[in-house]
C-alpha cells in the first residue's frame, strides 16, 4: 500500500487487556502520521473504550458486542468499508471480524508465541523476543513503504516506540478535585502503587508493597495512591492495612477514562507487570516493574527512559506467558523471595 492509495478508512483491532491496549499506541500514532486525513477506528472489548478513546490517532471506538449483539457489529463494519484492517490480536475471532468486514486489506500481528513459548519451556536462558511494541510495529513494515518511513534513525526509533495516551484536561480537573477532597492539594507529591495483577502468581506480597509505600513516602515526603480494578480490592486492602499511616485508596472507584490522568499525578508508580506498569509509561510517569512468574525478555517490559524492572531472574522464571500459573515447585520464590530494599532502591533511584 503506497501513500498514491491512501486509506480513508482504517480499522485497528485489539480486544485486550489493558497493558496490550496501551502498547498499541505507537502504532495508532505512526498510522496517523502516514495517513492524516484517514479515519481511525480502534475495535476493542466494552470495559476498556475508556482507555482506547485516550490512544493518539484514533477517531472513533467501537466495542466488540457480547454474543447477542455481534451481528449489529458486523452490519456496523459492513456499512463502514475499511479499505484497511490493522489486526493486532491475531485471534480467531479477531480473523472473523477482519473477514466479515470485507476490508481491502488487512494485516496481522504476528504473536511469536511458539519463540515466547521456548522461553517458558527453557527458563533461566538468555534467549529473548522483540518487544511487544516492537512486534505490533512490524505490522505495518507489510504496508510498503510504510516500513520506512515509521523507522528512520535510532533516536527517531527509540522515540516512535514509547507509548502514549492522551490524557483529557476534564480527567486531569477530576482526579484534582477528588485528592483535594481527600486532602492531597496541587504541590503535594503522590505515590501510585498498584499491586494487583490479573493472576495471582504475578503479585508481590501486599506487605511488601505496603513496606515499599511507607519507607518511599516517608523519605520523600509523598502521599500514597493505591490504584487498581474492582477485582483488585482484595490485595489493595490489604496493602492498606499494612500501612502504619493511611493511604487514599482509589481501588475500583476510577474509571478507565481518568486511570491515565490519575497516574500522570503520581511522581512515580511501583506496580505489579499489569496494565497500570504500561499506563504509566504512557504518561510519562517513571515506573519500577515487579516481575516474577513473568519475565521482561517475554517482551512486556516497561519502555520508558526513566522505568526500571525488579525481578530475581531465577532459573525458573518465566514459568508461564501470562502469569497463569501456579508455582510448579511450590514456593513462589520469585516474589516471596524478593525483598522491599531491592524495590526501595529503584524507586529512590528514579525519584
Amino acid at each position: 500500500m503506497t501513500p498514491s492509495e491512501t486509506p480513508s478508512r482504517i480499522l485497528v483491532i485489539r480486544f485486550s487487556s489493558m497493558g496490550d491496549i496501551v502498547l498499541t499506541s505507537p502504532v495508532t500514532r505512526a498510522v496517523r502520521r502516514i495517513w492524516p486525513d484517514a479515519e481511525i477506528d480502534f475495535l476493542t472489548r466494552s470495559e476498556y473504550v475508556g482507555l482506547a478513546r485516550a490512544l493518539p490517532g484514533v477517531s472513533e471506538v467501537e466495542r466488540l458486542e457480547p454474543v447477542k449483539g455481534r451481528p449489529r457489529l458486523i452490519s456496523r463494519i459492513r456499512r463502514r468499508k475499511y479499505d484497511l484492517v490493522i489486526d493486532l490480536h491475531g485471534n480467531l475471532r479477531s480473523r472473523l471480524v477482519s473477514l466479515a468486514g470485507n476490508a481491502g486489506r488487512v494485516v496481522r500481528y504476528d504473536k511469536r508465541r511458539l519463540s515466547r513459548m521456548a522461553i517458558v519451556r527453557k527458563p533461566g536462558g538468555t534467549a529473548v523476543v522483540p518487544h511487544t511494541v516492537d512486534r505490533y510495529l512490524a505490522t505495518l513494515d507489510r504496508l510498503d513503504p510504510v516500513g520506512a518511513s515509521h523507522r528512520d534513525g535510532a533516536q527517531g526509533a527509540q522515540e516512535k516506540r514509547l507509548p502514549g495516551l492522551n490524557v483529557d484536561a476534564r480527567a486531569v480537573a477530576c482526579v484534582e478535585e477528588r485528592l483535594a477532597d481527600a486532602g492531597i492539594g496541587p504541590g503535594v507529591p503522590v505515590l501510585g502503587v498498584a499491586p494487583g495483577a490479573s493472576h495471582g502468581p504475578k503479585r508481590w506480597l501486599p506487605e511488601r508493597f505496603a513496606q515499599v509505600a511507607e519507607h518511599v513516602a516517608e523519605s520523600r515526603d509523598m502521599r500514597v495512591l493505591l490504584l487498581g480494578s474492582e477485582e483488585d480490592r482484595t490485595v489493595t486492602g490489604e496493602v492498606a492495612r499494612a500501612m502504619k499511616s493511611p493511604a487514599v485508596d482509589w481501588t475500583g472507584t476510577t474509571d478507565l477514562s481518568l486511570l491515565p490522568a490519575a497516574v500522570r499525578r503520581c511522581g512515580l508508580l511501583v506496580s505489579n507487570d499489569s496494565g497500570p506498569m504500561h499506563v504509566a509509561t504512557a504518561v510519562g510517569t517513571p515506573v519500577v516493574g515487579v516481575f516474577g512468574a513473568t519475565h521482561p525478555r517475554l517482551g512486556f517490559a516497561p519502555l520508558g527512559p526513566a522505568d526500571a524492572v525488579v525481578t530475581l531472574d531465577l532459573p525458573c522464571s518465566p514459568c508461564s506467558l501470562h502469569g497463569n500459573r501456579a508455582c510448579r515447585y511450590g514456593t513462589h520464590a520469585c516474589m516471596e523471595d524478593l525483598e522491599p530494599r531491592r524495590v526501595i532502591e529503584e524507586a529512590e533511584r528514579l525519584i
